[in-house]
């Protein structure tokens, strides 16, 4: 039975009315709807484009390094911001969202005083209730937001810490602003002219437009590597012919950046390289798989690289050129151009394997007969010679041999000029000072086991917009082993890049458009990232051994150079420094606070320290010693002159300075100046500081007291002095803290090995100071001598079963102990674990050295109660281990020598010096 036609009426009128209402809603929303660009003015200086805001935050939130940004100091100030857009529930509400969908434009005006805003947004469907914003106001009570009418129209001000945004609309879009003549003009104002013609914005989550000026005044803000005269050299030899275009794409573990400008130069030798068009370099195939590192210079020939240098290095460029093609021509009867320009080609490279600390350098070889003529003639010269004895494998690596006599002569100058080896595989000659590096690279490419190939260099290049392989140069790096030039700064934008383990850079040269691509993949959930690097400048180069304390909100990293000691801040890195005759040293003067100098935490004559401030020993080698506080200001009673001949490194424990001297004595000054002589001395002096510890209730290690400011004075603890004076004798002793010999002491390191005459001169000769360390709450003190005789002794100087053991190799390190085992490395770069029943147990790391340079120490870096392994050799390279041997994740770092292990943030740190003579500072996920 059908419907009446009064039900009829009934069901269609309201149907009606909601169409009809919808149409007037989509008609309000769409009819005279403008673009975002409308509004922005031309004079921007710089223009931010999201597409999808509500999807530019979900990718914001969901890449997993955005915790890590904070952690970076310069850029803690972002941790509020951060915070608030992960815990707001309104940006998951479906109606914000849905406002959120449209464009938003954003614009800056920089001014001599002042920074002018502009934001707009498409609010697209929901664009009608721009028209009754005021309607709406009135139900919301929020702080700070007013409703304003006036002759110009009704607008909203929001105003806080003495800025105001002015909140209006100019039909579909939501405008807001803290200029107010740009605000009353919206509309009416010249649009922006600056549109992208380069890159496709809607392709990234975010785009740029700014000029050229703006991006000269960022990179020449805090650029350690290129001096602000260097820069304005570059920049006043190149001009912008268009804005400069910039793309950023936000995924969960990577970031994509990139920049696009035309450029040209009115140096015709810049200008020649401007104009050319990259390929993509050939020997980027080539690469190794287990490359860490690898850079390619593709952008001209050798000849055309030098002379657009010479731009910015100026006569000293032009000068040494010319020298070098004078003594070319006097010793090998070649010019230079003969030399190097005739048979290379455009192609230049280096890389580093995993494991091997030797780079392989790789130069592209345009003319393979007229290569092997001037190394021919080279040869025959008294200058170079060829040396191809050498067969590894079944392959002859020839060696590039530079006799003895030139050798002593450049290192007269200093210069260190290797006899690298060298091979021409394909059209490329490689060359290393590691033949052993350059077979393995050989056959990696021979087996097609190649960097392309790789996950990461797969996830790194693939590239969402804009990207290609074509390069005029290329950058790929891992902070496993290697800080690239542009983390090297203490910029923020440096520091914000150190949180990515891994990049590739690329840049692009297409007839005048120079474009720049950026991959970066943030470090997984654990490992280390690099949060700083400081350079350290001394006239004397800086101690590969530093030392810090901390406490409280402070902490300092202490470090020697020649004549000078410096203390750094942790929290803002500013450097002090002292000054003095002959060597110094700077140690931190754990135990001791203003309270303990003369009584009272406020006393005159400390430089105002509080009694959580810090204080370091400062010694020179003539016995001169000071107690200097943050301030490197000497407390009072200080300097003092003690006329001692100091014979190793100055230590200090439980509120003593503890000097060893040449006439065989030690003596301890304390916080007042007054100097006391150990009861005991010795036949020789000492030649490494004693080592101590406390046992009892919280007893800890030798290596801790000497590096944790934690180590106060516990008077619940038995203290006690190790110490070892280097001599024919081979005895160590244990010591009280006055420095009397313990019952039964000394003990002598003078083994009877069947077969062998333990009286020769290496008899119980050994390197370092004893280790003392608690095992089941009872003393005991280990030391390996030089031959690899690892003794083991208790407090009552029994040797413990079944010590001692004999240890393959060379020891110039003294072992360490994590509570279980003990460590130890030998100088050919076998880390040894030593368990009390006498099981021995061995890893060798590869490419790896240690000698007096070295250090060995032992770290709980994740707090799980078993302490990590971490030792440093004669490069550049720290690696940590596990106590099963497992390689930790993100190392070796690219530190040398004793580093610092600080405690003092909510996560741990490592600090340690580089040798590029750079203070480096690097956090524990």
């Amino acid at each position: 039975m059908g419907l009446s036609k009064r039900v009829k009426k009934l069901i269609f009128i309201p149907l009606g009315i909601i169409v009809f209402l919808a149409l007037l809603w989509m008609g309000l929303a769409f009819i005279g709807r403008v673009g975002t660009a409308s509004l922005i003015p031309g004079s921007a200086d710089l223009r931010l484009t999201i597409h999808h805001p509500a999807g530019f935050i979900d990718g914001l939130l969901s890449h997993e390094s955005l915790r890590e940004i904070p952690l970076v100091p310069e850029l803690a100030a972002a941790s509020p911001i951060i915070d608030a857009l992960s815990d707001n529930a309104l940006l998951q509400n479906s109606f914000v969202r849905m406002a959120l969908s449209g464009t938003m434009e954003m614009a800056l005006m920089l001014r001599e005083q002042t920074i002018d805003l502009i934001a707009v947004l498409d609010m697209g469907f929901l664009s009608p209730l721009l028209r009754v914003m005021p309607f709406i106001s009135r139900f919301i009570n929020l702080p700070g937001l007013y409703h304003v009418q006036s002759s110009s129209g009704s607008y909203f001000e929001y105003r806080m810490d003495g800025i105001t945004l002015y909140i209006g609309h100019y039909r579909n879009l939501l405008y807001v602003s803290n200029s107010y003549s740009h605000f009353t003009g919206r509309g009416n104002l010249p649009s922006n002219t600056a549109n992208y013609n380069i890159i496709n914005p809607s392709s990234y989550d975010a785009a740029l437009i700014f000029s050229g000026d703006l991006l000269s005044s960022l990179l020449a803000g805090e650029n350690d590597e290129m001096s602000v005269d260097d820069m304005a050299i570059l920049m006043g030899n190149i001009s912008f012919n268009t804005p400069v275009e910039a793309g950023l794409s936000i995924f969960a573990r990577k970031l994509e950046f990139y920049l696009a400008a035309g450029l040209s130069s009115g140096n015709p030798n810049l200008q020649r390289l401007l104009e050319q068009r990259a390929s993509v370099p050939d020997i980027m195939e080539r690469f190794p798989g287990s490359s860490q590192y690898a850079t390619v210079l593709s952008a001209g020939t050798l000849q055309e690289l030098l002379d657009a240098a010479i731009v910015f290095s100026g006569p000293e460029l032009s000068d040494a050129l010319i020298q070098a093609d004078s003594m070319s021509r006097n010793f090998l009867r070649m010019s230079l151009d003969e030399l190097l320009f005739s048979w290379s080609g455009n192609e230049f490279a280096v890389f580093g394997m995993e494991g091997r600390p030797h780079p392989v350098y790789a130069v592209q070889v345009n003319d393979e007969r007229k290569r092997q003529e001037v190394f021919d003639r080279a040869f025959r010269s008294l200058v170079l010679s060829e040396n191809v004895r050498l067969n590894l494998d079944g392959t002859r690596i020839p060696q590039i041999e530079i006799p003895s006599f030139i050798q002593t002569l450049l290192r007269i100058w200093g210069i260190n000029l290797p006899s690298p080896y060298y091979y021409v595989h394909g059209n490329y000659l490689l060359i290393c000072e590691s033949a052993e590096t350059l077979l393995a690279a050989m056959r990696s490419i021979q087996r097609n086991d190649v960097l392309p190939g790789t996950a990461e260099w797969r996830y790194l290049s693939d590239t969402s917009a804009g990207g290609s392989a074509a390069a005029a140069f290329s950058l790929y790096y891992s902070l496993d082993v290697s800080i690239p030039f542009f983390l090297r700064g203490n910029s923020a934008i440096g520091s914000f890049l150190g949180i990515y383990r891994q990049g590739l850079a690329s840049v692009n040269i297409d007839r005048g458009f120079v474009s720049l691509s950026l991959g970066l993949i943030p470090g997984p959930g654990s490992g280390i990232i690099l949060v700083n690097s400081i350079p350290i400048n001394t006239a004397a180069r800086p101690s590969n051994r530093i030392f810090g304390d901390s406490h409280g909100n402070n902490g300092r990293i202490y470090i020697s150079a020649g004549d000078t000691v410096l203390s750094v801040d942790m929290a803002d890195y500013s450097i002090r420094e002292l000054s003095g005759q002959g060597q110094q040293w700077i140690v931190p003067a754990l135990g001791i606070t203003a309270a303990s100098i003369d009584g009272s935490a406020n006393a005159p004559g400390t430089a105002g320290a509080a009694s959580a401030d810090l204080y370091a020993w400062v010694v020179s080698d003539r016995g001169r010693v000071n107690l200097v506080d943050g301030s490197m200001e000497s407390v009072r009673g200080f300097p003092l002159l003690t006329g001692l001949r100091i014979s190793s490194p100055p230590v200090a424990y439980n509120g003593l300075l503890y000097l060893a001297c040449e006439d065989g004595r030690v003596s301890a000054v304390d916080a007042s100046g007054q100097i006391s002589v150990w009861d005991t001395s010795f036949f020789t002096a000492l030649r490494s500081p004693p080592s101590f510890t406390g046992i009892g209730q919280g007893s800890v290690s030798g290596t801790q007291a000497r590096q944790d400011s934690a180590i106060r004075q516990d008077l619940a603890l038995r203290h006690f002095a190790a110490a070892y004076p280097k001599g024919f004798f081979g005895e160590i002793w244990l010591l009280d803290l006055q420095g009397s010999a313990l019952s039964g002491w000394p003990a002598s390191l003078i083994t009877d090995r069947e077969g062998e005459d333990y009286f020769s001169f290496d008899s119980g000769l050994g390197f370092g100071s004893p280790h003392l360390f608690a095992h089941n709450n009872r003393l005991h003190l280990a030391f390996v001598s030089q031959a690899g005789d690892l003794f083991v002794f208790d407090e009552y100087a029994s040797p413990l079963r079944p010590f001692p053991l004999v240890l393959e190799g060379v020891f110039y390190q003294q072992p360490v102990f994590d509570g279980e085992f003990l460590w130890l490395v030998s100088s050919d770069g076998r880390l040894f674990r030593v368990g009390f029943d006498g099981e021995i147990l061995q890893h060798a790391i590869r490419g790896f050295s240690v000698m007096e340079e070295g250090f060995l120490t032992v770290f709980d870096y994740d707090g799980d109660g078993i302490p990590e392994i971490f030792v440093t050799g004669e490069g550049n390279a720290l690696h940590g281990f596990t106590r099963h041997f497992r390689s930790l994740e993100s190392f070796p770092l690219p530190m040398w020598g004793q580093p610092y292990f600080s405690t003092r943030g909510a996560r741990p740190e490592i600090f340690g010096m580089g040798m590029d003579g750079r203070l480096y500072r690097w956090q524990f996920r």
